[in-house]
């Protein structure tokens, strides 16, 4: 097997030149999206980078878009796959996750009705992520309109607050589906008025997802 060694310092200050230019980031850019100042960048192209220094190299992999594997030269895969990197942070959000639940929620009765909770706000938030989908793609579709654009200049309007009201509009319900939940469940043990049943705190999801289904359907060729 051809494995692959690490490049030297200056090899790999090339590369951060060479990433830098390609994306047209300036050294003071750079530097901002890494915590350090324009000198800093400059010696890291000059001088380079000890390709072992795994903070530094990391850091400017993330600021480049590109990976620490290619910047040190352990690979030639220069872009990284944006649905790898956040199918990692859920698998890690799920972890803290049972992690939390197995050592803070005792017993298994216990740990059930939390994972059922949970399960079923996972439920509102998918509901919560398609709206959300609808109303940036409207918000795109704004952006594009030339004659919207030409609308907005003359009457003075502020593109902003078309935003807000496609936002409004699409996340109010969703948002307010999610807030009902979350009280439903801090009241769900309540004495009086203020009690609310599992069957309620379901209801709020199913009609939810009812709301969401009925809409695609409205809108289906």
């Amino acid at each position: 097997m051809n494995e692959r060694k690490m490049l030297t310092a200056k090899e790999v200050g090339l590369r951060i030149k060479e990433r830098r230019n390609e994306l047209k980031i300036s050294m003071p850019e750079l530097g901002r999206r890494v915590g350090v100042n324009k000198s800093t960048i400059q010696r890291y192209e000059t001088d380079g980078v000890n390709p072992t220094r795994s903070m530094v190299i990391n850091g400017l992999a993330e600021a480049l878009l590109t990976t620490p594997e290619w910047l040190t030269g352990l690979s030639e895969e220069k872009e990284y796959s944006v649905p790898t990197l956040c199918e990692n942070e859920l698998t890690e959000h799920i972890r803290k996750y049972l992690d939390t639940v197995t050592s803070a929620v005792k017993g298994d009765g216990h740990q059930q009705l939390m994972t059922t909770f949970l399960g079923k706000l996972i439920d509102l938030y998918t509901v919560l992520t398609c709206y959300f989908a609808d109303a940036m793609a409207e918000v795109d579709c704004v952006a594009e309109d030339e004659g919207l654009k030409q609308s907005l200049r003359r009457y003075a309007i502020d593109s902003g607050a078309i935003t807000e009201r496609v936002y409004r509009k699409e996340m109010e319900q969703p948002i307010e589906d999610m807030k009902r939940f979350l009280d439903g469940i801090l009241h769900i043990y309540d004495e009086g008025r203020t009690k609310v049943s599992m069957g309620d705190l379901f209801g709020i999801v199913a009609e939810a997802e009812a709301r969401l289904s009925e809409k695609e359907n409205s809108v289906a060729p």
